[in-house]
């Protein structure tokens, strides 16, 4: 109160209770300490064994939404793991490939923290059924194929002479010729301009050979190449190694030792391998690093906050004992919280890990209001007793009002559909609800046994910092009209403020696994996340996955049905009939024997005239040139040419066989065939398939998971996976905290309004709140602080905190008569509210997670603007509202003094009166000297 203006006191519905639990604290202190402490040992060690953590974001979505069904129904199926991923950067292929395999090959060993490690995908049983992957017309022409070299594999190797071929050929020709339009005809026309290229080539180089016989498909080309696919890309020079980790499941980061021990791992291979580099990323491993990144900074954060709220309390008060006991009783208030937490709730999410910080910063608001008035008290009611009950009357209605209004907002987000914030808001809420009812009702205790001893015989003097703010408000149309005109002006930054929804920008920078992410994005366009399709069959699953390869949105598709062919009933006696005809190949081809020259030449000239009468000249030019290169060769060398030649052609002919054999399996390929750790990635346990969709693009930017979320839905509505989840999280985030914020206002007036059963004084109490919040999300567009899903949870945190200043001002303001002058208790302790509260949230800037760094900032300069507000526009607003109330210079009737209620004259007019038990003031050498007064009946009352 006022030294200059005080008035009667306006009673609230809180004032009985809590008078009637500050008497029995008071009665019994010891015991009241010694239960309180007590308790807090129990709580801390049934949280200690029993509260929980749930780490995964899932764990933060409303499941009862239609996407986290989706998402429930893919982890069914697939199982919650993600894959870890190890990138081996090298300069090329064969650098790149040693390291891979050397790398699966140590974590195999460790299948106590690894497992379905996966390098590449051996094909080798696949191959050998690679058949099945061609067509049906693909095996019928292979078939084709075999029948014109039947009696070659049949063992007449023979057939393979240069001169019989060309008689052959010829004499197909003019029997072809009748049908000018048969596709046989065109066939062996092609025959002999492969014969006659390759022969030609061979005359010219001798050391090049270009094979006569017809290309395979492409596809049988590719097949017959394979043994093992590595997992490649930018043109062999990444590789990557996926990996399923081990979990400790009690602890807040998931896979600590599974990850510190591959981190182990990588750098010692690295070490081995000088011209490689090897990173490690993944979702699981983000996670990790974004959980450890928090937590180590909640920590410090919550030490520095810790300190410098205790720094400050001693600061603002003037000495260490007060500021040491609302400390120690705020520590008592946390751990009573941890206990409430595991009662209530159970486990702490990612978010509502962050709620010691909040009640650090928060809690500690009681204590110091307490202490404020308590001290402005005890220089003129000497008994400690009595000061404290004038204390908890005059000012416990007001700490009471504003944790209940901080509470309510953070409530209010219990209502949201977001499982992450509604935890939050319930922790939060109560813990800020257990931290004020252990500064209002141990702190008195710890108070009276303290300042009863020696220890309290000197008072500290608290700032005077209504002094300091008298001259600001002296003039208050002036402060005013100031104030409006600046927030207005810094009102125009709130059309620049935006909201960032990019998770990455969240993560603390210089870790490894995002900065990694971050490259794969912008070297290779590969990301480790992707959204999922489930399907229940191959052919559902290929036309699907046809349809989202055409979207511009998607970049790629990965699936294992494709290694599943169709059409086995058909390929199989196909292929039967391919593996019996090969049975029987020698190991080597047979010498062939060569034809004269001359004989050769005449079976070329059939050829050539044939052409010529065909009107065909460069084929009859090029067998003209053929010709004339073996005129010219000397009779031996021409032998030798035309041998190697032909034994050339047997073999290679020979190599295809035998490549064809090797594919020939009529057993359909099945998925025992390959890596179970591939099939386990992509087959469920009902036997469902799973395609991977790949973004184009940085869909961690949300304009590009807009697109890619809608692009993929309109093919597949019951798509999901970690973009999606995203996606809607963010959303549903960012909606729950808006609507938090909106709850959390309509009730927080409405308590506003149960406290002072008057509207006027329930919208100045909130005006500070207004401003501040106006002046808050303006300095934010102007410095470019954009709002994201760490920090827009200081949309409700700031409507408990910053209305708190006001109820404490408007119930000074209804103490007192004449015009308004803060008083000293109030002034210091606003500011020092105030500062604590920035301290603690301020103490999150120092932390490496971005995101927390966010909410810090952003919370510390809304408080700031609360407290300019508080300390300055609404105490102007008071002073002009009630000029007619009394001038600044009129003097001030002196009230008759009074008893309390509970036995104790005011002398709030003149320091130094008090009040016997007639009533009447003493005075004793300038100071109270009054006695404990006895009223039973008005204490039974209270």
């Amino acid at each position: 109160m006022s030294a200059d203006n005080s008035g009667p006191h306006k009673g609230s519905f809180l004032t009985a209770p809590l008078m009637l639990f500050t008497r029995l604290a008071l009665r019994y202190p010891v015991a009241t300490i010694a239960l309180s402490i007590g308790l807090a040992l129990v709580c801390t060690v049934y949280s200690g064994t029993r509260l929980g953590y749930r780490t995964s974001r899932i764990d933060l979505m409303n499941p009862n939404s239609d996407y986290n069904r989706l998402w429930n129904e893919y982890i069914n199926e697939f199982g919650d793991e993600d894959d870890a991923v190890i990138v081996v950067e090298g300069k090329n292929r064969d650098a790149v490939v040693p390291v891979l395999q050397e790398v699966s090959q140590r974590l195999s060993r460790e299948q106590r923290l690894f497992h379905a490690v996966l390098h590449g995908v051996d094909l080798e049983k696949i191959r050998s059924k690679g058949l099945h992957y061609l067509s049906a017309e693909d095996l019928a022409g292979i078939e084709r194929f075999l029948d014109q070299s039947g009696p070659i594999i049949d063992g007449n190797w023979a057939q393979l002479n240069l001169g019989n071929l060309a008689q052959g050929l010829a004499m197909k020709l003019n029997m072809l010729s009748a049908k000018p339009d048969s596709p046989e005809l065109a066939a062996t026309q092609e025959e002999v301009s492969r014969l006659v290229d390759s022969l030609q080539t061979m005359l010219a180089q001798r050391k090049n050979y270009i094979s006569p016989w017809p290309g395979m498909p492409s596809s049988f080309a590719t097949l017959s190449e394979l043994s093992a696919e590595y997992l490649l890309t930018n043109e062999g020079k990444l590789g990557f190694v996926l990996l399923r980790l081990a979990r400790n499941e009690d602890g807040f980061a998931r896979n600590d030792e599974a990850i510190d021990e591959l981190r182990r791992l990588i750098t010692q291979i690295e070490a081995h391998h000088p011209g490689t580099r090897l990173g490690l990323t993944g979702l699981p491993v983000m996670e990790n690093d974004e959980m450890r990144s928090s937590q180590s900074s909640m920590m410090w954060a919550s030490l520095v906050s810790l300190a410098g709220v205790a720094i400050l309390f001693i600061a603002g008060f003037g000495g260490i004992r007060h500021a040491l006991l609302a400390n120690l009783i705020l520590l008592i208030g946390m751990a009573w919280t941890f206990g409430y937490v595991t009662l209530f709730v159970g486990h702490l999410n990612i978010l509502s890990v962050s709620f010691t910080s909040t009640l650090i910063g928060i809690g500690i608001d009681y204590g110091v209001h307490y202490v404020a008035r308590y001290l402005q008290l005890a220089g003129r009611l000497r008994d400690p007793k009595s000061t404290l009950l004038e204390t908890s009357h005059g000012v416990g209605p007001a700490i009471l009002t504003g944790a209940l209004t901080t509470a309510v907002s953070f409530f209010a987000a219990g209502f949201t559909s977001f499982t992450g914030v509604a935890e939050l808001g319930i922790i939060a809420g109560g813990g800020v609800l257990i931290c004020c009812v252990a500064e209002l009702l141990i702190l008195p205790a710890a108070i009276s046994l303290v300042d009863r001893s020696g220890i309290g015989r000197k008072m500290p003097e608290p700032l005077e910092v209504h002094r300091w703010i008298e001259p600001v408000v002296r003039n208050p149309r002036f402060v005013l009209v100031a104030t409006v005109a600046f927030t207005g002006l810094l009102a125009c930054g709130i059309t620049r403020l935006w909201y960032d929804h990019n998770l990455l920008n969240m993560q603390a920078e210089g870790l490894e696994s995002v900065e990694l992410e971050r490259r794969l994005l912008e070297e290779c366009n590969q990301s480790v996340w992707f959204a999922v399709s489930i399907a229940d069959s191959r052919e559902e699953l290929l036309a699907r996955k046809e349809q989202l390869l055409k979207l511009p949105s998607v970049e790629r598709t990965e699936e294992i049905v494709s290694l599943l062919p169709s059409d086995r009933d058909v390929k199989r006696p196909l292929i039967a009939g391919i593996q019996k005809r090969l049975a029987s190949l020698p190991e080597r081809p047979p010498l062939i024997p060569v034809d004269h020259p001359e004989e050769l030449g005449r079976g070329l000239a059939r050829l050539q005239q044939w052409f010529a009468d065909h009107r065909e000249p460069r084929a009859a030019r090029q067998l003209e040139q053929v010709r004339d290169s073996l005129r010219k060769l000397p009779l031996n060398d021409c032998y030798n040419v035309l041998s190697q030649f032909q034994q050339h052609m047997a073999g290679d002919l020979l190599s295809r066989l035998y490549v064809l054999r090797s594919m020939s399996n009529p057993e359909p390929p099945q998925l025992s065939d390959l890596p179970q750790s591939l099939v386990h990635r992509f087959v469920g346990q009902h036997d469902r398939y799973l395609l991977k969709i790949f973004g184009r693009g940085n869909i961690w930017d949300f304009e590009a998971l807009q697109r890619f979320v809608q692009d993929v839905r309109s093919v597949d509505p019951r798509v999901t996976g970690n973009p999606l989840q995203a996606y809607e999280g963010t959303l549903e985030m960012k909606g729950s905290y808006e609507r938090a914020a909106m709850f959390a206002l309509v009730i927080i007036l409405i308590v506003l309004w149960i406290d002072f059963r008057n509207v006027g004084y329930t919208l100045l109490a909130a005006l500070p709140l207004t401003i501040g919040v106006l002046q808050m999300f303006g300095i934010m567009g102007l410095l470019n602080v954009p709002l994201n899903p760490a920090n827009t949870i200081a949309l409700p945190l700031i409507l408990g905190i910053g209305v708190d200043y006001g109820v404490h001002l408007i119930h000074d303001y209804r103490e007192q008569t004449g015009r308004f002058r803060m008083s000293p208790s109030t002034a210091v302790a606003v500011l020092v509210d105030s500062l604590t509260t920035i301290v603690g949230f301020g103490a999150m800037m120092i932390a490496t997670h971005r995101g927390l760094q966010s909410l810090g900032r952003v919370l510390t300069i809304g408080v700031t603007c609360c407290l300019f507000t508080s300390l300055v526009m609404l105490p102007a607003l008071l002073s002009w509202m009630s000029w007619k109330r009394g001038g600044e210079d009129e003097a001030q009737p002196t009230p008759e003094p009074k008893r309390l209620r509970h036995g104790y004259a005011t002398g709030d007019q003149h320091p130094g009166e008090h009040a016997d038990e007639h009533g009447h003031p003493i005075v004793a050498d300038g100071r109270v000297v009054g006695r404990e007064i006895s009223f039973p009946e008005r204490e039974s009352k209270v």
